[in-house]
């Protein structure tokens, strides 16, 4: 192994991101702790702390960042919904009109998928918003501000 550390902690660290380096290579355990210089139980017990790292990453993802994401989400939508709205009602233009409701109706549809999912949808409802905005002197920042 590498001598370089300033620590154990430090050692410890770089072995656990190369076993999982070399996991994602398909290497299985004997593999790793041969490429490693390491005991397989050496290995064992890093994929262990991983594996452990690992599912409190994502439930710290699914309990405090996801929900957030989902309600900023669901407020843009809304936003979204309103503006839509307003164009249908303020313009002259029956083509604008048209389409400006249009977006009003996807937006309505895009919310119930989004919710019957429990936001699974969101990225689908993500990838439809790169629609054009209707009238052309909008023009929309990234937080749906108008300017």
């Amino acid at each position: 192994m590498n001598s370089g550390f300033k620590t154990k902690s430090e050692e410890v660290e770089w072995r656990r991101a190369k076993v999982l380096e070399l996991k994602s290579q398909g290497l299985d355990q004997r593999e790793i702790a041969n490429t490693l210089h390491v005991s397989e139980t050496t290995v064992s017990f890093d994929l262990q702390h991983l594996r452990e790292e690992a599912r409190q990453n994502v439930h710290d993802y699914t309990t405090k960042l996801y929900p957030l994401q989902f309600k900023i989400s669901l407020i843009s939508i809304q936003k979204r919904m309103k503006e839509y709205w307003n164009i249908a009602q303020t313009t002259s233009d029956n083509k604008e009109k048209m389409q400006a409701l249009e977006y009003h109706r996807q937006t309505h549809i895009d919310m119930m998928a989004m919710l019957q999912g429990g936001g699974s949808n969101l990225e689908n409802y993500m990838a439809k918003e790169k629609r054009p905005n209707v009238k052309a002197h909008h023009i929309y920042q990234d937080d749906d501000t108008i300017i």
